[in-house]
């Protein structure tokens, strides 16, 4: 419940406004991992859903990044004109870095707190072993790199071509208004 909450704490502290639809994707994203993977046993039950979400999030971290390079970019403290290309590689880094870092916190829960967020045993407790325990984590890495290669080209062929697609899920920065200052 907390991490529902973040966006709107983050925009508050930032003055910074979160558009409709990465606020969605974000929410549709925490109830599909938590309450349908975890408390409805998706994750077990529908084969490939945890892939699916690791595309997903590919996706939607690279489109944060585009937002968050977007945003530097019309600020008039950062006087920078980033590249298409710079831009779309930075999404890219920026996306599979949260990746491996979730895959991080998946390893550590699972050995702190017992879990099998990683898959290294079957849902009867079977532990599996060698290449059959990792398989999981690469297939995540590998579908997390997937989703972030689409939302570089798709933001890069944006950018390049004036499209406007990324505008439509900009993050903005609220003007002061005369309590702040």
């Amino acid at each position: 419940i907390v991490v529902l909450y973040l966006p709107g704490v983050v925009a508050k502290r930032t003055r910074i406004e979160i558009p409709s639809v990465m606020h969605c994707m974000y929410v549709v994203f925490l109830y599909c991992s938590i309450y349908l993977g975890e408390i409805k046993n998706f994750y077990y039950d529908l084969p490939h859903f945890d892939t699916l979400l690791h595309g997903f999030s590919g996706v939607m971290l690279g489109a944060l990044a585009f937002c968050f390079i977007a945003l530097l970019n019309r600020s008039e403290r950062v006087p920078v004109d980033l590249s298409p290309a710079f831009v779309a590689i930075f999404a890219f880094c920026f996306s599979m870095t949260l990746g491996a870092l979730w895959e991080i916190y998946e390893f550590s829960f699972d050995g702190i707190l017992g879990m099998n967020m990683q898959k290294y045993m079957l849902e009867d407790g079977t532990q599996l072993l060698g290449k059959a325990a990792l398989a999981d984590t690469m297939k995540d890495l590998i579908v997390d790199a997937v989703g972030a290669l689409v939302a570089s080209v798709v933001g890069y062929i944006s950018i390049k071509r004036n499209k406007g697609l990324i505008d439509k899920i900009q993050i903005k920065k609220l003007p002061q208004t005369g309590e702040d200052a």
